[in-house]
């Protein structure tokens, strides 16, 4: 298997997306294509899982990753911005984007879902095995740890209710591992206005017969497409609302707060100084703040509820509705 991959030709090894091509080298000669991209006049900077090729010219900007076709996750992130940030890229949240979509479709350029259903498969396999365990703070500063983390608390508040809504749920992992972990749940919707990975995760949830499972596109600032959704017993606004101006936090949580019949978990990552432009951040958030948000959904439910705030991956406000 090795000699077979080593002669995979590198045309059937890249993926470009916006200005950045992405090459899977998992097994190929690394001196042989480190001299080709020498040849090719690109400054080359090398890192632990990297090696970041520019010059002028197009393609001006490559990516080589290392990773083996099983350690493409969620966590690919994590190792973005530790070893590439440093180095200039990505620079904002399209670099980001670009980067992360050209490394996991560069595991089978010619059949993109493919690609988006092995990352799917290989993070859901990473989330169920820290969900299995006994760690109570896995890996706190990778994504699949921070999210594992928030949802073993989402999961214990499910304990209470039948349906799920988790509003701005990027590529949909919530929905899918709360009904396999609660199989009380009749409704697991998972909602937001990126819908590219939702046929995949549909797919995922029809092979595991979990039929309560349903992906709606729809943006948090549209009312009408909030409402349309009917109610829930839990929301879920995980890592969301940072992506939000302040203003459009309060629009988005003026349509979200009617449907919520229990409970509205809201998390949020504590930064320090500016908001992370690489993941699209807007504004910054400390305890104070968070549990003044609390205090505000309260006002909108003429004070019948009650807020829990928790140290989990940063902040975790829990807003009650009696």
């Amino acid at each position: 298997m090795p000699e077979r991959l080593k002669r995979v030709p590198i045309h059937k090894r890249a993926c470009r997306v916006g200005n950045i091509t992405a090459i899977h080298a998992y097994r190929a000669n690394r001196e042989l294509l480190t001299q080709r991209l020498l040849e090719g006049g690109y400054r080359l900077h090398t890192t632990p899982h990297f090696l970041l090729c520019v010059r002028p010219a197009a393609p001006s900007i490559i990516v080589v990753h290392w990773f083996a076709p099983t350690a493409v996750d969620a966590n690919i992130g994590h190792y973005i911005m530790r070893e590439l940030r440093p180095l200039g890229l990505p620079s904002d949240q399209h670099d980001y984007s670009d980067l992360f979509a050209a490394i996991v479709c560069a595991l089978a350029p010619q059949d993109a879902p493919r690609a988006m259903r092995l990352y799917a498969t290989n993070t859901l396999r990473r989330y169920r095995d820290l969900l299995n365990s006994n760690i109570p703070h896995p890996l706190p500063d990778s994504p699949i740890g921070i999210f594992s983390t928030l949802y073993r608390r989402v999961l214990a508040h499910l304990s209470s209710g039948e349906r799920l809504l988790d509003a701005g749920c990027s590529f949909g992992f919530l929905p899918l591992l709360a009904t396999e972990y609660c199989p009380t749940l009749t409704q697991a919707v998972g909602f937001d206005i990126e819908a590219g990975s939702f046929s995949i995760m549909h797919t995922l949830a029809d092979e595991q017969q979990l039929a309560q499972v349903r992906f709606v596109q729809g943006n948090l600032l549209a009312a009408r497409d909030i409402t349309a959704l009917n109610r829930f017993d839990t929301v879920t606004l995980l890592h969301v609302l940072e992506h939000f101006t302040e203003d459009d936090m309060y629009r988005l949580l003026s349509h979200l707060l009617p449907v919520v019949e229990r409970r509205l978990l809201i998390a949020v990552p504590y930064e320090v100084q500016v908001p992370e432009a690489a993941y699209g951040h807007l504004q910054l958030f400390d305890r104070a703040k968070l549990l003044a948000l609390g205090e505000w959904c309260l006002q909108q439910w003429q004070g019948a509820g009650g807020l829990r705030y928790e140290d989990c991956a940063d902040g975790l406000l829990v807003v009650e509705r009696y």
